[in-house]
């Protein structure tokens, strides 16, 4: 099963080739990686009333992120959204979504570079809540992992990819497995439990 990690690869390989040049960047704007080599290219008002904001990080004159911006009034522009083309071919790899508090609601990442998302991280109040992950890249998701305390603490699995889940791990808090349950009927329901 590829892993998180995975993604990262491209995102520390883009960091590393990445050129110093002068920035230009909002005081009020997130850090970026690299962040003593990001160039504003530019930014321009949207359809749906933000503000999207091109930036590259490597001095390559195209864009790797793109940032989306609502204006406030009496308060600083709220980041309400984030696209990163890691493999600079295009198309978005990561999407980040937040919430009026800037917090993270959801991310979406394409770990095979297809255009469609691989993975789906869902947020509450910042945390990770559950995730999506279509560990075999089919365009289904198969893998479903539910968090408690920022630990993965349940894991549900669909092994035939008819679509229903039909196994289940429960974890403690060290990560190790300590029940499984098993549907062997196609109905979606534990008919073994270990």
């Amino acid at each position: 099963m590829r892993s998180r990690a995975l993604l990262l690869i491209p995102l520390c390989l883009l960091m590393m080739g990445a050129k110093k040049t002068k920035t230009t960047t909002d005081p009020n704007a997130p850090a970026l990686p690299g962040s003593g080599t990001a160039q504003i290219l530019g930014s321009k008002p949207t359809s749906d009333g933000l503000t999207e904001e091109k930036v590259d990080l490597n001095g390559d004159g195209k864009a790797e992120v793109t940032n989306y911006w609502r204006d406030r009034e009496g308060a600083s522009r709220l980041l309400v959204r984030k696209e990163t083309d890691l493999n600079r071919d295009g198309k978005i790899d990561v999407r980040t979504t937040f919430d009026d508090a800037g917090l993270r609601v959801q991310e979406e990442m394409d770990g095979d570079f297809d255009g469609r998302a691989d993975w789906v991280d869902h947020y509450i109040s910042g945390n990770r809540s559950y995730s999506e992950i279509d560990t075999d890249w089919n365009g289904t998701f198969d893998l479903f992992k539910y968090y408690e305390s920022g630990k993965v603490r349940r894991k549900e699995r669909d092994t035939n990819g008819d679509g229903v889940v039909d196994f289940w791990e429960y974890l403690n808090d060290k990560g190790d497995v300590e029940k499984t349950g098993k549907d062997n009927d196609g109905d979606g329901k534990m008919d073994v439990r270990d």
